[in-house]
């Protein structure tokens, strides 16, 4: 358990790191913000807090830097000061941009929408392959081309879209095509939508990912591999407390040992989600959260 002073001190320390980069000294601490305590005595709290782990002393300097454990005090310590409400705003790309603005982070805008149903569906034949068109409730129309290539008639196209339609709305029909393999084959489409569709994805500030990890080809590589891939979406997805939630390092994925990701749940009338920001683990985290909150 840390004392008040502890606390402050150990704050102001990470705030003081993120912002210079460079190891901060009691002497440092003192003179910088007018501690009404001796430089031996904040000599001492720092020994404390390193002995709990919460700073580090490094072998380049009489200054100390957070550990993990100390970046994840203080970020408590803004989560308590930054009571999160998801945020509201109906244009994703426009929130993913005003936020990457802001704080100089790659941020990303993802979710899913909430009871989007498949109102109607349309099978069609373009340039000799098979089409088919999802019309969802609130207007949104995706399609899919099929991997079949025989010709259909009009009257099998008639037959096929009666029977799945018919389907999707649950309505009795006496009547299934007798093409069985092309059956099955829209059904697994049809299925894979009514189960779960595709996230909503926006993403702003790729120029800022190369600040997030130390400058090092593979470091790099990993990073932009892991924010292209499902595993990152389903992930933000499935965050789905209401804080301003932060993961660091191998809490994120094995290979971001220097990445920091910072989330909150965002909401329009038609989607759930999560607005994120990606960055070193040595962001400035006040920043981020002022941002977030300020959305």
């Amino acid at each position: 358990m840390l004392t008040n002073r502890q606390k402050t001190l150990l704050n102001t320390l990470v705030e003081d790191f993120v912002e210079s980069g460079v190891p901060v000294g009691s002497r440092t601490l003192m003179n910088k913000h007018q501690l009404a305590i001796s430089s031996a005595t904040i000599r001492a709290e720092m020994k404390k807090l390193e002995e709990q782990g919460f700073i580090e002393k490094t072998h380049i300097s009489s200054g100390r830097i957070p550990s993990i454990e100390g970046y994840k005090h203080y970020i408590s310590t803004l989560q308590t000061e930054h009571a999160a409400s998801a945020v509201s705003h109906e244009n994703f790309d426009e929130l993913a941009d005003k936020l990457a603005a802001d704080t100089h982070y790659f941020s990303v805008v993802t979710g899913y929408y909430k009871a989007r149903k498949i109102e109607a569906i349309h099978l069609a034949t373009v340039a000799h392959s098979l089409l088919i068109i999802f019309i969802y409730s609130d207007g949104e129309v995706e399609h899919e081309q099929l991997g079949w290539q025989s010709p259909l008639s009009m009257e099998e196209l008639l037959e096929l879209n009666q029977y799945f339609n018919a389907m999707i709305h649950h309505e009795n029909t006496t009547y299934t095509p007798l093409n069985k393999q092309l059956v099955s084959m829209i059904n697994h489409y049809v299925n894979r939508r009514l189960k779960k569709p595709d996230p909503v994805i926006y993403k702003a500030g790729q120029e800022f990912l190369f600040d997030a990890v130390p400058q090092d080809l593979d470091g790099v590589r990993d990073l932009l591999s892991y924010i292209e891939s499902d595993t990152f979406i389903y992930k933000l997805i499935s965050m789905n407390d209401d804080l301003i939630n932060v993961k660091i390092g191998q809490e994120i994925d094995d290979s971001l040992n220097h990445v920091s990701l910072v989330t909150k749940p965002v909401q329009t009338e038609d989607v759930d989600g999560r607005i994120a920001v990606v960055g070193p683990i040595m962001m400035s985290y006040r920043k981020v959260f002022e941002g977030l909150s300020a959305l």
